[in-house]
């Protein structure tokens, strides 16, 4: 008896030992194929970041640089071109797998989904992330930002880009991946995905206008309570493709 249960422990460790190998196998193979078919489009990663530095400069011109001095339209800005790129990148990252058919295979395949969503979400949000560094130079660039404003802004502006890229991804690629094999799924997508992002923007916006001392904002909620937005909606829709994942993630 006691031989049989020896046994099967080492056959459940074993298992056990498999089954993570496999998981980041899995991983690892999403992050590098989601690479490839986006680097076949090599103008990809460049043209957004010269889209979003047009956006930038034409602020200004729209608004009127004296308008543009002040702390909400400066800010405002700056998060109004982020959407715009957020908009245009994760469609591009999976409007390119959608066409090689990588998705599809993936989620046919006998591959663990929560490796699968765990893949989408980092690469989506490191690509959105390699976009905001440079778009940050830009914007302290061209709108002036005081230096004494800078080291303020800055300590804020760092820990919202990433909270909001990692909320950002997870929301999309749990969408894109529910609804990969819909008929109406550009439809779908940014039915589902607009109007729970919103929060996000919202939260990103009113902490970076409240880090400049020289703003006053009134507001319904506090700072904690637009941190908590930050942090919790990448725990949520993480956490929930991960329960669900076999629920939601169908071929």
């Amino acid at each position: 008896m006691n031989q049989q249960l020896q046994v099967f422990n080492s056959l459940e460790l074993t298992d056990l030992k498999l089954n993570k190998a496999r998981w980041w196998q899995t991983f690892f193979v999403v992050l590098q194929v989601s690479h490839r078919s986006l680097m076949y489009r090599k103008a990809v990663w460049f043209g957004l970041l010269i889209f979003a530095a047009c956006v930038l400069i034409l602020f200004p011109f729209a608004f009127g640089t004296d308008l543009m001095s002040r702390t909400d339209m400066r800010f405002g800005a700056f998060w109004a071109v982020q959407e715009f790129v957020v908009a245009l990148s994760i469609t591009r990252i999976f409007t390119a797998e959608m066409e090689s058919g990588a998705l599809e295979f993936w989620l046919a395949s006998r591959a663990p989904r929560s490796a699968i969503l765990m893949g989408k979400i980092c690469y989506t949000a490191l690509q959105m992330i390699s976009l905001q560094v440079p778009m940050t130079i830009l914007w302290i660039v061209f709108y002036n930002v005081k230096p004494e404003v800078l080291q303020v802004v800055l300590r804020v502006l760092i820990p919202v880009n990433i909270l909001f890229s990692l909320g950002t991804a997870s929301l999309g690629a749990l969408i894109h991946c529910v609804t990969a094999r819909s008929m109406a799924r550009e439809i779908l997508v940014p039915v589902l995905f607009y109007p729970l992002q919103i929060a996000l923007l919202l939260a990103s916006v009113t902490l970076c206008v409240k880090s400049d001392t020289a703003s006053q904002v009134v507001g319904a909620f506090g700072a904690g309570a637009w941190w908590s937005i930050l942090l919790v909606t990448p725990v949520i829709f993480s956490g929930m493709g991960f329960l669900l994942d076999n629920a939601l993630l169908q071929e």
